[in-house]
């Protein structure tokens, strides 16, 4: 069981207030551009994840005549997350009326997926919003995981910094976090690469309902940060003078990435704009579907603006699969009768309006 019951938003954005009762399935959000449509979408993402898909800035997020906002949500499943957040950057976070110090505890209980403009960059991007899409599945798998990231995090951190560290550094200290990194980095390795094996069994699925003739033509490849046949505390030491010209750490779990392939290149250089946009679709999807065998639950899909994104054909191909999943979903469109033609079922179960910030049912 999952999926908001309730949302209520407070001057966030260009929405003053909000307090909406979502419908389990298919929520369609419709207003022109700028009217506030992603913002409600946005809040829904930030009080699940402590962050913004559209700016790293929390200041632009808070009215600019207001001191804070305010997000609460009450999920079908009885729990319930709030978020206060002030200009000065003070923050409450609360999970079932209980202050919590982090996010980890309402992201595992509020989980979302976000398919919108930025998700297509998934394959047209670096690697780290690859690793970041790898460990968002693995950290819902393993509750292990956010642990060893955390200690590898820290000893990576570290071992830069001695890096860059004026003069000769210390080399016992080196050897000390070299061994650390290493050691969480097995890890944290072998939980990804667990994961992207039975991810590319789900996604293959996913993409063969899109386009059968795709889905017979992409492939995913785990790739670990290092060479696996070397130790990687060796490699780390055996690399410290090229490490100390560059000042950082080159070989490491901090390098990894999911290799998006067809035949022997990469997808991102020989498949169409519409194709990659299917393939993170298929991405996306298959996430959702791991997450509900290993949880029995759905998580909340936040997708805007996908009728500006693809054609006609393909929007519905995505739709249908959406649909099929039994997943919450949050839609945003500028018209109505663009979407509608795309949805299996076309009357959604729940109709919002945005005007200027507020949202009416």
């Amino acid at each position: 069981m999952g999926g908001l019951a309730r949302l209520e938003i407070h001057s966030f954005r260009n929405i003053s207030h909000c307090a909406i009762s979502p419908d389990p399935k298919l929520n369609v959000i419709v207003g022109a551009n700028a009217s506030g449509k992603t913002s409600l979408l946005e809040a829904i993402h930030y009080l699940a994840l402590g962050r913004s898909f559209r700016s790293s800035n929390f200041k632009p997020l808070i009215q600019s005549d207001k001191p804070e906002t305010v997000l609460f949500g009450e999920l079908a499943s009885g729990a319930s997350a709030g978020l206060r957040k002030s200009r000065k950057g003070e923050q409450q976070i609360k999970l079932n009326g209980k202050g919590v110090r982090g996010w980890e505890s309402i992201a595992r209980v509020m989980p979302v997926q976000l398919l919108d403009t930025t998700s297509f960059s998934l394959l047209t991007d670096g690697p780290k919003l690859r690793r970041r899409f790898i460990d968002w599945g693995v950290f819902h798998v393993e509750h292990a995981f956010l642990p060893a990231w955390r200690r590898a995090h820290k000893a990576l951190m570290h071992r830069n910094s001695l890096l860059k560290w004026p003069g000769k550094p210390d080399t016992d200290q080196l050897f000390a976090w070299e061994e650390e990194l290493a050691a969480s980095a097995l890890q944290i390795t072998a939980s990804r690469e667990s994961y992207c094996q039975r991810l590319l069994t789900a996604f293959s699925q996913a993409l063969h309902t899109l386009d059968k003739e795709l889905g017979d033509a992409v492939a995913l490849q785990f790739h670990a940060g290092w060479n696996r046949e070397h130790d990687l505390a060796g490699l780390l030491r055996e690399n410290r003078e090229s490490d100390l010209a560059q000042g950082s750490t080159r070989h490491g779990p901090h390098r990894a990435d999911l290799l998006v392939k067809s035949g022997h290149h990469r997808a991102v250089d020989v498949l169409s704009r519409g194709q990659q946009k299917l393939v993170v679709s298929a991405l996306k999807v298959a996430q959702g579907e791991l997450f509900f065998e290993t949880r029995e639950q759905r998580p909340i899909y936040l997708v805007d603006d996908l009728a500006a994104e693809l054609d006609e054909g393909n929007r519905k191909g995505v739709f249908d699969l959406l649909q099929s999943l039994g997943a919450q979903l949050f839609v945003t469109c500028v018209h109505l009768e663009a979407l509608g033609a795309s949805l299996s079922d076309p009357v959604p179960g729940s109709l919002f309006h945005v005007e200027h910030g507020t949202i009416t049912a």
